[in-house]
């Protein structure tokens, strides 16, 4: 009743209905995100690990690893800024939801994805040593009729 009296119930229903458009959204983004990335994505000797020459650039500039990308365009360099601006900007968005209503922990997983720092594969590794977050990757991968992850240290992994 308080509620209802102070803020008034249109702005109640609204922001309902913005929060589950909005969860919904990141549902549904998230869905997409998991069940297009290839089966071997999380694999060490994967085409999507860094090459080594490039990992070998990046260690001669590691002070300067913003910009040390495979792609050296005006255009690649945008796309680079704005993955790293989205980053912040789900960290930020997932701090807040964890004490606003939302899905708090796995926006700040994603935005810290997004991310170059330090110490991100470490994190990436131990988050994945979970089996609770494999069985949730895969959950998706299964309802979108794709093979399962393959993971570094999964047993069924081909040789």
């Amino acid at each position: 009743m308080y509620l209802t009296q102070t803020l008034g119930e249109h702005f109640i229903i609204f922001t309902l209905l913005l929060t589950t458009a909005v969860t919904l959204a990141y549902l549904l983004v998230m869905h997409y995100m998991i069940t297009h990335l290839d089966a071997k994505y999380f694999l060490k000797n994967s085409p999507h690990a860094a090459a080594p020459s490039e990992k070998r650039v990046r260690n001669i500039n590691s002070k300067f690893h913003l910009f040390t990308r495979a792609t050296h365009t005006t255009f690649g360099y945008f796309i680079y800024a704005l993955k790293i601006l989205l980053g912040i900007c789900l960290l930020g968005v997932g701090i807040a939801m964890l004490v606003l209503p939302g899905q708090g922990i796995l926006t700040i997983v994603l935005g810290l994805s997004l991310l170059p720092f330090p110490g991100k594969h470490a994190l990436e590794k131990n988050l994945l040593a979970r089996k609770s977050v494999r069985a949730s990757l895969n959950w998706f991968r299964k309802k979108a009729n794709k093979p399962p992850f393959i993971f570094e240290s999964d047993p069924h992994e081909p040789q």
